[in-house]
């Protein structure tokens, strides 16, 4: 029980806030005349169906190691035409590190694999993608090395405390 009166547990809880991403990720949206997509990972993107649809279909984004890291998704919530195919209105992003990859065996009959790009704005990498005359920029977390170095740090700190405290 002392150790939960001790600073231990502060300078664990300071260390934990500090290393965590505090804030949220931008919407998704596209440009009103559907040139272009920001498209940000885990989050459903109505696309401007008053001036047009997406072709229903997957982008299977692999990083240089030839992993599924994305997957793009347009569904073919409008016009089903077999296979994962057709027109649709509504897409979304799913992440490895969001651990919800749909399974292979779902992809479209029409989709397409592409290279995961560098890292693009603040923390995040981001992959174009031109499908149907609009550009989608596929933008999913990066993680940046002051988080790792911050939780490096919070763990280092953690374990000389606990020593100094376990001694008699």
């Amino acid at each position: 029980m002392r150790y939960l009166k001790s600073p231990v547990w502060l300078c664990f809880a300071a260390l934990t806030l500090l290393s965590s991403s505090i804030t949220a990720a931008p919407v998704s949206s596209c440009a009103a005349d559907f040139s272009s997509c920001n498209v940000y990972e885990g989050q459903i993107l109505q696309l401007p169906i008053n001036v047009a649809f997406g072709i229903a279909g997957d982008v299977v984004v692999k990083d240089f190691s030839g992993l599924t890291v994305d997957v793009f998704r347009i569904f073919n919530d409008l016009v089903d035409t077999g296979g994962g195919t057709g027109l649709g209105s509504y897409a979304f992003l799913y992440g490895a590190d969001l651990g919800n990859l749909p399974n292979p065996s779902t992809y479209s009959a029409n989709a397409v694999t592409i290279s995961r790009s560098g890292t693009g704005p603040s923390g995040y990498y981001e992959t174009d993608y031109n499908g149907n005359g609009t550009i989608y920029r596929l933008f999913t977390p990066a993680p940046e090395p002051s988080v790792f170095t911050l939780l490096g740090l919070g763990v280092f700190a953690l374990g000389g405390l606990l020593r100094k405290h376990s001694r008699p």
